[in-house]
């Protein structure tokens, strides 16, 4: 017999749900009640049951786990860590994944920013929770395939952050600065502003990847957080004319005649971790020249807006530094048609700064960086 209800008079008058061996009472002497508990009962019997989902923390601690080089670049799981551990997981570490929705993203995103800039919030719910989201969709397809929260947040447009170059007399003059004041970085600072190369390229750098005598660099890889991996995007592997000037800096460093296999070290003879360096290295001879502060990765804004004020031609530009055209045509400003030509020194004659290297090794008694 299909479920139906029934009124139980010794009961005084409170109606029943029957169902096979099933017994409950609808707790109503109401039969319209009644009817109502008995279609919601009948309707949920035939509902699908929900398939179980593990919690936001059960799968990404299993998920984390193959976020390894070289399939994934170290700083991205350091950041999928970080924001996890520091915003993620205490709001929805014990939710199960089918759970998560927009209705409890939007709160979530409420109370981030009062804490984090828009763009850290993003960041955090739109690229990491959302990464990991993903990755659950494929793993419990049949839980999850029609469901994609993320979707359905909506996020007011950022401000496009603009390259902030130095000036070409900005340039020169903190490229003197540590000439005179610490030549044993002279040639990683001038190198970076005058090949346009990204930091984490130059610290990749190996002498095998240089030609002196061909004046080429070919790019291969990227070197971050102590960790080499390919570099930013499929357009970055590439080579680069170098010229005299380049070639004669590169010559005076110490790792070559030492036969390091990494081209920038640090004074113990470590390969050069930009952004630590810049952290402690940048900002104050900057200060001292009376320069406003720009990231160190403005070497390379420099590098492209000076080519580009010259009149280079922007794709050969955008080529040369491993970018797409169109960013350089939205970034910068600038016209079609010449090529890359700066000034050059004899290299015939003897190289002037060769006399300034301090030793063949290493300074002793400075910090690791």
């Amino acid at each position: 017999m299909p479920a139906h209800i029934k009124k139980r008079a010794d009961r005084g008058g409170t109606w029943y749900l029957f169902d096979g061996d099933v017994k409950l009472s609808l707790e109503t002497t109401k039969k319209g009640l009644a009817e109502f508990k008995l279609e919601q009962y009948i309707r949920d019997k035939n509902s699908p049951k929900p398939i179980s989902t593990p919690t936001v923390k059960e799968y990404f601690d299993v998920w984390i786990q193959g976020k390894l080089e070289p399939l994934n670049r170290r700083s991205q799981t350091r950041d999928y860590r970080q924001h996890f551990s520091c915003y993620i997981l205490p709001e929805f570490g014990d939710i199960q994944l089918s759970s998560v929705s927009t209705k409890n993203l939007n709160p979530f995103r409420a109370k981030l920013l009062l804490t984090v800039s828009l763009k850290t919030a993003r960041n955090i719910i739109d690229s990491s929770f959302r990464a990991m989201y993903r990755g659950a969709r494929a793993d419990y397809e049949e839980a999850l395939r029609d469901k994609d929260p993320f979707a359905l947040l909506e996020w007011p447009k950022t401000q496009h952050e603009r390259p902030d170059p130095f000036t070409a007399e900005e340039r020169d003059r903190i490229i003197e600065y540590w000439k005179e004041k610490n030549f044993f970085y002279f040639p990683w600072v001038f190198t970076l502003f005058h090949t346009g190369m990204r930091p984490s390229e130059a610290s990749a750098l190996k002498w095998a990847d240089v030609n002196l005598e061909g004046k080429e660099i070919r790019i291969s890889k990227s070197r971050y957080l102590g960790t080499e991996s390919a570099p930013k995007t499929s357009a970055s592997k590439r080579p680069i004319e170098i010229d005299d000037d380049v070639v004669e800096v590169l010559k005076v460093l110490p790792s070559r005649e030492l036969g390091i296999e990494s081209v920038f070290v640090n004074k113990y003879g470590e390969p050069m971790n930009a952004k630590k360096w810049s952290e402690h290295n940048w900002k104050e001879p900057l200060k001292a020249l009376g320069i406003r502060h720009r990231k160190f990765y403005a070497t390379r804004h420099t590098f492209i807006t000076e080519a580009i004020k010259r009149g280079e031609n922007l794709l050969a530009v955008a080529q040369y530094c491993g970018t797409s055209l169109s960013m350089i045509q939205k970034d910068y400003c600038g016209t079609l048609g010449l090529q890359l030509n700066r000034p050059k020194i004899d290299p015939q004659a003897e190289n002037p700064l060769k006399d300034m290297v301090a030793g063949p090794g290493f300074e002793p008694g400075t910090s690791r960086l």
